[in-house]
């Protein structure tokens, strides 16, 4: 009768121990996926707008003035894919393409986030009529901010604007050709 009873006894004590490990691996998530940057996915912030129609993540545009100043426009787009518009004044002139791998992009927000980009005021302006105008639009994180910068904009935008020459004007743009 005994030998009877610790089977059973054994048998769940078994199945207990197992299914207690069983419970123990399934609460440990799996580790992160990574970029091939070694940066985790999950901490990448979205970038690009809140809607999915949105998809624009970064563009700056230089405006003309009376004198040389460069005038271009780049668009950044969430995907990696980018255009730039040569107007004037500038080495590429007419529309390009490129690809901004995902490192650039992060490197972009990341910027913006530690030079004060999204607490700065919509407009910085005056009276002037000749300068030109930078302007800087940013979405991540869940926030999108467009700054406009003609007159009395802090070193911050102006840090920005050229942390983004920097990043982005080098890259191979492609000329992007006209169909007939």
């Amino acid at each position: 009768m005994r030998t009877n009873l610790i089977l059973p006894v054994l048998v769940f004590g078994l199945l207990a121990c197992n299914n207690e490990k069983r419970a123990v691996a399934d609460d440990v998530p799996p580790p992160p996926p990574v970029e091939p940057t070694g940066t985790p996915i999950q901490s990448m912030p979205i970038l690009g707008g809140k809607e999915k129609s949105d998809s624009l993540f970064f563009s700056m545009e230089r405006t003309p003035c009376f004198g040389t100043c460069k005038a271009y426009r780049i668009e950044v787009y969430r995907s990696g894919f980018a255009t730039y518009d040569g107007r004037s004044n500038v080495e590429k002139q007419g529309k390009h393409t490129t690809r901004v791998d995902q490192a650039t992009m992060l490197a972009l927000f990341n910027k913006a986030e530690s030079l004060g980009f999204f607490a700065m005021q919509d407009k910085y302006d005056g009276e002037v009529t000749d300068l030109p105008s930078t302007v800087i639009r940013v979405s991540g994180g869940g926030v999108t901010k467009k700054v406009i910068g003609r007159v009395g904009q802090p070193a911050g935008f102006k840090a920005l604007a050229a942390f983004a020459d920097e990043q982005l004007l080098p890259l191979p743009w492609k000329p992007l050709v006209a169909e007939p």
